[in-house]
């Protein structure tokens, strides 16, 4: 098997599939590969944002100190291998495609969706590679995850609970917690942030209860943020100082979930101190989250697409953001577009809406009139318009650009920070490094 012929094989499966009502098709699946999981120690991690960050800390930590440590994220940014990770090496291409080659020979593989296909392949090369810690992070959910096959965790962490897939996870906050705590075993220790609902705290606890699972939830009167700018962020936990260069509050939040869950590990053996937690942590960038494309003129990109990730996002641009600050808008009409726009539209001196981008985005025009009463709404034509125009502001007017919300985006954008930091190039070369075919969320973009 070629690599074009694994990843048609990979992306000729659905996202999600058919309904899921249990667990019995995934679990088919590896007890066919010969259950790969149960040879594995696992961090298991949930919730609608933070997941991702709190992967890559507890990731970091963990090989900085020396342990071999695989991780399982979505979606994926610039590459499908980079979801597929050791150490922070993808997976290399003769891996892909011989453990595709085992998992299509699996008559039951034909039923899964693509994230099960994709799991399926995780586990084998974490396998095969000796891994001494897997950080598994949920797809969708928790309860009917595929990655909640792991019956033993060392360890899980539920992060910041919010609305987002009510579709399938449930309308109220506490539907959606439940999913999210389905990842709660018997006996298994678990951290949920501290920036949570008391109505998701308390699910969690009544959860957590149910399972004899002790329970941490991270204490903000042990934390004391230092300083704090769009460069870095420096708090105290625990009497121990870390930075970070991932900006916002929502990124301490996390660390303080990391390190509660690095703090497990060292109960089973796992031995992680705080001044190789902090090195590793520093050293953390996850591409659209809060990702500083460039400095001058200054180019933020974020891929926050729900109303909590959004308001993330409003409260770091009210604290930190450089004044006048040009947003270009863009989102799919699934989305909550019209709280994100209300959100956004209390932080944005100008906003460009475009459309461009993916079939069911929603019409510039149809956008631009959820800023209704925002002076500097606008339209363009293509996004290589909107970022030419607002890159051109900030140059004379010394403020800064905000692209952000949708993830799948974000490819290119930080791909261009990797090749070209003091220009960031031109949105021509974004759209030709990735396409826009993916978009999933909010201030779209490049």
């Amino acid at each position: 098997m070629t690599i074009s012929e694994a990843m048609a094989y990979i992306q000729g499966y659905q996202k999600s599939g058919k309904p899921v009502h249990d667990l019995s098709r995934i679990q088919a699946l590896l007890d066919a590969i010969g259950n790969p999981q149960e040879q594995l120690q696992v961090i298991h991690i949930a919730g609608t944002n933070g997941k991702g960050s709190v992967t890559a800390f507890c990731a970091a930590a963990a090989t900085a100190a020396g342990f071999r440590t695989g991780t399982l994220t979505s979606p994926f940014i610039q590459h499908y291998t980079d979801r597929i990770q050791i150490d922070g090496q993808d997976i290399p291409g003769e891996a892909l495609c011989r453990f595709c080659e085992q998992v299509k020979a699996c008559p039951v593989s034909a039923d899964c969706s693509q994230f099960e296909i994709t799991f399926a392949i995780a586990l084998l090369w974490f396998l095969e590679q000796h891994c001494d810690l897997v950080v598994l992070e949920t797809g969708i959910g928790g309860l009917l995850d595929a990655t909640n096959v792991v019956k033993k965790p060392l360890v899980c962490a539920i992060t910041s609970v919010s609305f987002d897939h009510m579709a399938l996870l449930g309308n109220t906050l506490t539907e959606i917690a439940a999913q999210k705590a389905g990842i709660i075993k018997q006996g298994c220790p678990v951290v949920l942030s501290t920036d949570n609902p008391m109505d998701v705290v308390c699910l969690v606890q009544e959860t957590a209860k149910q399972k004899n699972a002790q329970l941490v939830i991270p204490n903000m009167q042990d934390c004391r943020i230092l300083s704090e700018t769009l460069e870095e962020t420096v708090f105290q936990y625990h009497s121990f100082t870390y930075t970070l260069h991932m900006p916002g509050r929502h990124q301490v939040y996390n660390a303080m979930t990391a390190i509660e869950v690095i703090r497990f590990l060292g109960m089973h053996g796992y031995l992680i101190t705080a001044a190789v937690a902090n090195d590793a942590f520093s050293k953390v960038r996850v591409p659209a989250r809060t990702e500083l494309l460039r400095k001058d003129p200054m180019v933020l990109l974020d891929g926050g697409h729900n109303q909590a990730g959004v308001m993330a996002l409003a409260d770091l641009l009210r604290s930190a953001g450089q004044k006048p600050i040009h947003g270009i808008c863009g989102m799919i009409s699934t989305k909550d577009y019209h709280t994100a726009c209300q959100i956004l539209g209390g932080v944005l001196d100008t906003v460009t809406c475009v459309d461009d981008f993916v079939q069911n985005a929603v019409p510039r025009e149809e956008l631009a009139a959820c800023f209704a009463d925002h002076a500097g709404v606008q339209t363009a034509a293509s996004f290589q318009a909107a970022y030419a125009d607002a890159l051109a502001q900030v140059k004379a007017d010394g403020g800064m650009m905000v692209i952000c919300g949708c993830t799948w985006r974000a490819k290119s954008c930080s791909k261009s920070r990797q090749t070209n930091r003091q220009d960031c190039k031109t949105a021509e070369y974004i759209k030709n490094r990735c396409g826009w075919k993916a978009c999933t969320g909010f201030l779209f973009f490049g």
